[in-house]
């Protein structure tokens, strides 16, 4: 290859570096907390969950992507038969359920996890439908 051919090629990548970036960034937000509708990613980490409280409509299907920012946690969400043994740092864990009892439904951490774990709790709130 000749140098000007080369220049060209470079060039070439640059442009579609700087076209994609804004592509992939986008796409990498809306994939780490692009919580939308019924879809929330809830982030274990320091003694607390977040968000704390999560809102839906009751008979809504819910999908949750859970994370740590800190060593590894459980997931129990009571009255919906939501449980995971193992929600662990940098890695998302998807679960799905329908929403389907109105009320207030707390979700809690299942592993000892440090001195905060007694506050690693939040609240599922299910609107009644009408």
């Amino acid at each position: 290859m000749t140098a000007r051919a080369l220049e060209k090629l470079a060039l070439g990548l640059v442009m579609l570096v700087i076209a994609g970036l804004p592509a992939a960034t986008v796409g990498y937000q809306r994939y780490i907390g692009g919580d939308s509708g019924n879809g929330f990613t809830l982030v274990a980490g320091e003694s607390a969950w977040t968000p704390e409280t999560l809102r839906v409509r009751q008979g809504e299907l819910v999908r949750l992507r859970l994370t740590s920012n800190d060593v590894v946690h459980g997931f129990l969400l009571e009255d919906h038969d939501v449980a995971v043994d193992a929600v662990y740092p940098g890695e998302f864990t998807s679960v799905e359920f329908v929403a389907d009892k109105a009320g207030r439904f707390g979700f809690v951490c299942t592993r000892v996890c440090g001195e905060g774990h007694h506050r690693m709790w939040g609240e599922l709130i299910v609107e009644a439908e009408g």
